[in-house]
Order: structure tokens, then sequence, then C-alpha cells
């Protein structure tokens, strides 16, 4: 008489488990991507004003929020943040700030609360679009 040999593999149970845990994470990823997405073309927006314009100083608020605008317009940007542009003139230097929430319905009562902080110092385009550590107040 032949025994026979002990099966290896996944249960039903298992591969019910692994599809599960794949399509929560497929579902988290399609509610995270988004907001981070905007933000990111905001961000990029940010950027190319400090590239075509090198003197922001310059520029007027209405012309800054403008280009900016137009930017949002043709990049199909919905996020909150198109809205929340302040301009900060100082006295050698523009500091354009977009800072905003944005709240994600995520299951029923559960809602995912994304915060950005996006900031254009003119006198340090590079360090575009984070916070810098000085204090505004200084200049």
């Amino acid at each position: 008489m032949q025994l026979q040999k002990q099966q290896t593999g996944m249960s039903t149970l298992g591969v019910v488990f692994i599809i599960l845990v794949v399509v929560a994470i497929v579902f988290t990823a399609f509610k995270v991507v988004p907001p981070y997405a905007e933000n990111r073309y905001i961000t990029s927006a940010l950027k190319s004003l400090a590239r075509n314009n090198p003197d922001l100083f310059s520029m007027s608020p209405t012309e800054i929020r403008s280009q900016l605008t137009k930017f949002y317009t043709v990049n199909n940007v919905n996020a909150e943040g198109r809205k929340n542009i302040d301009i900060d003139k100082h006295s050698s230097r523009v500091v354009i700030t977009i800072a905003y929430e944005e709240r994600i319905d995520f299951i029923k009562n559960i809602d995912l609360v994304f915060s950005f902080n996006n900031q254009l110092d003119s006198s340090a385009p590079e360090q575009c679009c984070t916070p810098l550590e000085q204090n505004l107040s200084s200049d």
C-alpha cells in the first residue's frame, strides 16, 4: 500500500485572504494617489513660474495668480490649492504660499485628510516647494 504524499500549497482560505489584501491595497491606492498627483501639478506650476519669470518681484499679485491659473487650467487641476494662493511681497523677495487640505471619503464615515503646504521664495527658487525655515517677518 502506498501512502499519498502530503500536498503543499495554499488553501482556499489563504487564496481568498491574499485576494482581499490585494483588493484593499488597490482600493486605497485609487483613493490616495489623486490628491498627491494634483499636488504635484501645483508644485510644477510654482517651479514653472520661478523658471519662466526670474524677476518675480516686479510682477503684480494679479499677474502671478493669472499665470498659475493658466497652468492649472491647462493641466486640469481641480484641487482646493488652486484657490488658496497667498502672495507676500517683502523688501527684496516674493513668497508664494499654497497651503490647503483635501478630504477624501474612504469608507463610510472614515475620511482621509491630506495637508499640503507648498512655498516658493523668489530669493531661493531652487528650494521650491517646501516651506522655508526662515522667519518671513525679519525682512
